[in-house]
């Protein structure tokens, strides 16, 4: 699986497997058959189209858009910054959509 790091510049266009340890720097998508791991953040949207897999260690700051496939989204806020911003932990760390079609 190829890795990327730092900041790229979107639209990001997964049409294979991809790893990125940064940011992407406007929208997403990832294309039926393939998987994105990505430890960071999308500034912009993520379209998971059908059977297609993102498994993202941060944040997405705009619209998720799941037309099929699967995603897992893992929060980056801990303890700490939680106590640090008076807000309490999230009964639920991580989210996920699976799609049977």
């Amino acid at each position: 699986m190829p890795t990327m790091q730092g900041k790229i510049a979107g639209p990001v266009v997964v049409d294979r497997d991809l790893d990125i340890d940064g940011t992407i720097v406007g929208d997403a998508i990832v294309r039926p058959g393939n998987t994105l791991h990505l430890r960071g953040v999308v500034t912009g949207n993520l379209t998971i189209e059908k059977g297609a897999t993102a498994i993202i260690y941060g944040t997405v700051e705009g619209h998720i858009r799941k037309t099929g496939g699967t995603v897992v989204i893992v929060h980056p806020q801990g303890k700490i910054q939680a106590q640090a911003s008076g807000r309490d932990d999230p009964s639920n760390n991580a989210s996920s959509s699976i799609d049977s079609c």
